[in-house]
């Protein structure tokens, strides 16, 4: 039965859609779907057949199931649309890498690739820019002067910032911003320490507005580009993420 189900949903999806906007009669959907009424016949008795469709007054719906599988189908084709633009990052990952579904429907990919390298760079410090709050988790120094940026952010401008670092991250940034540090914990600045992390990661939130973000790394160390998706799910992905190595993470970098 699932097997009729999702090969029904697959050929029959536009006329599963139209009737869950609204009840339809025949006529109506041949001027629609553009399509002759012996096709439409035979998409409504498929889709009547494994109960996504049922008639109403004077003509067809579709029932709680339908819809519930129109939703099932549109969100796995967002994940899989998400997974075809970002796979050339995604694949720089490791294999076990924790990267949730929820990243995938509607994310945005910005590649550091010739013309424009700096160009995921720049839209991540606008991220940051915007923010109240910024969750992140980093392993690698991006090379670009972040930590001055992020110790501007949180001292002039009141950027509540949280961190979590890899030791040798830490150690990396205490090394190059000892004078800055004081002033930054001062301002709100919180961060923690673990021994390896995942990817590097962000949530950048406001009272209206919040972005989660996955910082992705070629072989070499470089930054090969950055995933940024808006969606809700993805949000609460990232923070889960960000709240489970901050909750194993010293407090107070060795």
């Amino acid at each position: 039965m699932v097997d009729d189900l999702a090969r029904t949903l697959h050929r029959r999806s536009d006329l599963l859609a139209l009737l869950v906007a609204e009840p339809l009669d025949k006529r109506t959907i041949e001027s629609r779907v553009d399509a002759s009424r012996s096709t439409v016949d035979r998409g409504i008795r498929d889709l009547e057949a494994v109960g996504l469709v049922e008639r109403t007054n004077g003509g067809y719906t579709a029932t709680v199931s339908g819809r519930l599988a129109a939703e099932s189908r549109a969100a796995h084709v967002a994940e899989l649309d998400g997974v075809d633009r970002a796979r050339e990052l995604l694949d720089l990952l490791d294999d076990d890498a924790e990267i949730g579904r929820e990243m995938l429907a509607g994310v945005e990919v910005e590649r550091a690739e010739p013309p424009s390298t700096a160009a995921p760079l720049e839209r991540l410090k606008d991220v940051i820019r915007r923010s109240d709050r910024y969750l992140g988790m980093s392993g690698t120094d991006t090379g670009t002067g972040f930590g001055r940026f992020f110790h501007e952010q949180v001292v002039e401008e009141g950027l509540d910032l949280s961190f979590v670092f890899t030791r040798e991250m830490a150690a990396h940034l205490t090394s190059h911003l000892d004078e800055a540090f004081p002033p930054m914990e001062a301002a709100g600045f919180e961060y923690g320490v673990v021994d390896e992390l995942p990817f590097g990661l962000g949530v950048g939130l406001t009272d209206a507005w919040a972005v989660a973000v996955v910082l992705v790394y070629g072989p070499s160390g470089r930054l090969a580009g950055i995933l940024f998706n808006e969606n809700p799910a993805a949000v609460e992905w990232a923070t889960g993420v960000f709240d489970r190595y901050s909750a194993r993470a010293e407090t107070v970098p060795p």
